[in-house]
């Protein structure tokens, strides 16, 4: 699979097509929902939606923690080279995205709006990026804007084209619940990552594990879900916590406001002041604690008071 890593990062003359039912290239997996789409809006790579993909979906607002599982199951499904499809929203959505693209991977956006249409602005890389390494997909004709309806009707897309779904984090009621239900219609199978009962974004993955989704430990959960062999990197390169080994000796030194901040560092760039809410630390502490991690080489400082894991 991870000859796709290759062929991912060839220079590709990216193309716009508008697909109905009766064209060949129609992916047939869009036709096992009810009610069936009749025309699809693809800017990007066609063939892409034919093949293997992992839909990981999440919340627009999500923890640090979530961030980092994100990242991580949608960049080893990408190296891998299975497609990783998602909702193109802030947070989650887009983690997951930027994560297959940085591991040399395939990726394809399902919009709640038309293929025009540039929203959401958090995410306009995404919007250039993709069709180069995979596809964005619509329903909406050019200059359909985003609505309360076009959503749900973009869920159910993304759960007709996914083989498997990953839930990361969301409140028991929102988005992420309505494609987990689009996704159970179709009699697939839907992980979801557990997390704090005390924390309010992980009230649906925790809910939906308790009514019987499967348990989210790891990339190679997926693997087994879709009864492919997972990679023997997979699980030497990941561990519980999602760190590399090295990393997770160090973690193992840390004790006191470095370990806590430690725990919220992701690969991406986590603000100051994020850092602040979610660790409840007075800001001396916090920053002192920032600077020690840095000192340590663990985590690096970015423009605008952003912090990320070194590594």
């Amino acid at each position: 699979m991870e000859a796709a890593r290759g062929r991912a990062r060839r220079a590709v003359t990216v193309v716009e097509r508008v697909l109905t039912i009766h064209d060949a290239d129609f992916p047939t997996k869009a036709l096992t929902v009810r009610p069936q789409p009749r025309t699809l809006f693809v800017r990007g790579d066609v063939a892409v939606l034919g093949r293997r993909m992992v839909a990981i979906v999440g919340a627009r607002d999500p923890s640090p923690y979530g961030m980092k599982v994100a990242w991580e199951a949608a960049h080893a499904c990408a190296r891998a080279g299975l497609v990783v499809v998602s909702g193109m929203a802030r947070g989650l959505d887009g983690q997951a995205h930027r994560a297959a693209l940085d591991a040399g991977g395939l990726t394809v956006g399902v919009l709640g709006c038309g293929l025009d249409v540039a929203y959401p602005r958090q995410n306009a890389d995404l919007r250039s990026s993709i069709p180069e390494h995979g596809a964005l997909i619509s329903e909406f004709p050019a200059g359909t804007r985003p609505a309360p309806w076009t959503f749900p009707q973009r869920n159910r897309l993304i759960a007709a084209l996914a083989d498997t779904l990953l839930v990361v984090e969301g409140r028991v009621k929102g988005g992420t619940s309505n494609t987990v239900a689009w996704v159970m219609t179709l009699n697939k199978t839907v992980l979801a990552v557990p997390g704090r009962i005390d924390e309010e974004l992980a009230g649906g993955p925790n809910l939906l594990i308790q009514q019987g989704a499967t348990l989210y430990r790891g990339p190679w959960d997926l693997f087994d879900v879709l009864g492919l062999p997972a990679p023997e990197w997979v699980r030497r390169e990941s561990t519980p916590d999602g760190f590399a080994p090295d990393v997770r000796a160090a973690r193992a030194e840390l004790s006191g406001a470095e370990a806590t901040l430690f725990d919220l560092m992701t690969p991406q760039p986590v603000h100051v002041d994020q850092l602040a809410r979610r660790a409840t630390l007075d800001a001396g502490l916090l920053l002192a604690a920032l600077s020690t991690l840095e000192l340590q080489g663990l985590i690096k400082q970015l423009p605008g008071k952003h912090f990320a894991l070194a590594s």
